[in-house]
């Protein structure tokens, strides 16, 4: 009987411990696959973080291009409507065939501004997954819960329209010379002593200010590049910095200074502008000046750039004024990229100062060592002639003044310093192979 129930107290033992093994094991594999099925989640997140992100900058891209593609109906629509007998005083316009190009016109600015909301939408879902990719940074560089939080929440109408100068695109987009519209406007000038009165139509106002839009265009370009993808926004991340297109403006600028300077500020800003002082000059004959001409409307933005102002070509309207003023503000940012740009060329790089350096401090210790060794021979009277003769002379301006500087002092200690490490990074290498042929052979 003992041994019939030690057997059956055994057996009930036995699957008591294989009951334990078993939950473990159950246990065990839900957690894998409650890992696996995290990863595999984190992973599509990531994917449609990705997705998110290029697609809002297409959209923007794509708003900002219809927006500044609605500009060259404009342009054939002012040249056709332009009357030849049209003077300063006297409006007169053609209306032939500018319904067709105005609604054009419309099409393209309202797909400008239409385009803006899925650029918005995605842009908002592309936030709200972007502290999700925040796991693989160390706990040091991970945002806040307050950033966290931010970034995440559901935004309202009014801050809709505040990000990314929504609002502002918005009203660019619908400046715009509409159908049907023919609104005289006039202003009272004074040139010279006498007053006269300039008459202008609504539209063309609105026609120069739609040039606005190239600027826009040129800043969502700088949404794509080496310097706004995922890999950018997360080394900014780790470094704490907010990636905007300013960013990637200002990384392009420090490395093409020069294509930077002509092709986004200079020569966008010679053409928007000329076009403006053409448009409010052209009709005006009284003062003698040829706006009518773009090249010299052009000009005259060039000279006002520069800050030159030869006086040969003078804007009378105060519209055209405006334009100049804007253009000099403009001219401002040039001149600071070009003084910036010939400062980075006429600034040695660190390997020319190491370069710089070095010849300056062998410069420096030959002449000394020279002075030294004309000093050892005078005392050993072996100098003769025109040597002694300049030696002395030498001697009695200057003196024994010549001293090795500071500079070539710090220079050669730390060139002894690089050589003594090159030598000791050399007996390394000597070492290591010596070591790997001991291995082989053991």
């Amino acid at each position: 009987m003992n041994e019939s129930y030690l057997n059956v107290n055994r057996s009930f033992n036995l699957d008591k411990s294989l009951g334990k093994v078993t939950t473990n094991d159950c246990l065990e594999n839900q957690n894998i696959s409650f890992l696996i099925e995290e990863k595999h989640q984190r992973r599509m997140q990531a994917k449609l973080h990705v997705e998110y992100f290029r697609r809002w900058r297409l959209y923007r891209f794509l708003s900002a291009l219809f927006g500044s593609l609605a500009i060259i109906p404009a342009i054939i629509s002012y040249e056709m409507s332009f009357a030849e007998n049209r003077t300063h005083d006297q409006c007169e316009v053609n209306t032939e065939n500018q319904t067709f190009l105005r609604m054009i016109i419309l099409l393209m600015s309202l797909t400008g501004i239409l385009l803006q909301f899925p650029f918005k939408y995605y842009y908002y879902k592309w936030m709200k997954l972007y502290p999700l990719t925040f796991e693989e940074l160390p706990p040091s560089y991970k945002p806040t819960c307050l950033e966290i939080i931010e970034m995440m929440r559901k935004r309202t109408i009014f801050e809709y329209f505040k990000e990314h100068s929504t609002y502002l695109v918005t009203i660019l987009f619908l400046i715009f010379p509409y159908p049907g519209m023919y609104t005289k406007i006039h202003f009272s000038q004074q040139f010279k002593y006498k007053q006269y009165t300039l008459c202008y139509y609504l539209e063309e106002i609105f026609y120069f200010v739609m040039f606005l839009r190239v600027f826009y265009l040129v800043f969502s370009a700088f949404s794509y590049g080496q310097f706004q993808n995922p890999l950018a926004y997360r080394i900014c991340e780790s470094y704490r910095i907010n990636v905007t297109n300013m960013y990637s403006v200002k990384c392009y600028a420090c490395m093409y200074p020069k294509k930077v300077l002509f092709f986004v500020f200079l020569i966008p800003g010679i053409v928007v502008f000329g076009i403006g002082t053409r448009i409010f000059e052209r009709t005006i004959k009284f003062n003698g000046m040829n706006f009518d001409s773009l090249e010299n409307s052009m000009w005259c933005i060039v000279v006002t750039m520069m800050t030159v102002g030869y006086g040969d070509t003078i804007p009378a309207s105060n519209l055209a004024r405006g334009v100049i003023c804007l253009s000099i503000f403009w001219g401002g940012i040039i001149l600071s990229l070009t003084f910036v740009y010939f400062g980075s060329i006429l600034k040695l790089d660190q390997r020319e100062t190491s370069a710089f350096r070095a010849i300056l401090a062998t410069k420096e210790s030959g002449y000394l060592i020279c002075d030294k060794v004309l000093e050892k021979l005078a005392r050993e009277g072996k100098l003769k002639g025109w040597r002694a003769f300049r030696y002395k002379i030498m001697l009695y301006l200057e003196g024994n003044k010549r001293r090795i500087s500071q500079d070539t002092i710090r220079y050669r200690k730390s060139a002894n310093f690089a050589r003594h490490l090159e030598n000791i990074d050399n007996v390394a290498d000597s070492v290591k192979l010596k070591l790997k042929k001991l291995l082989r052979e053991v």
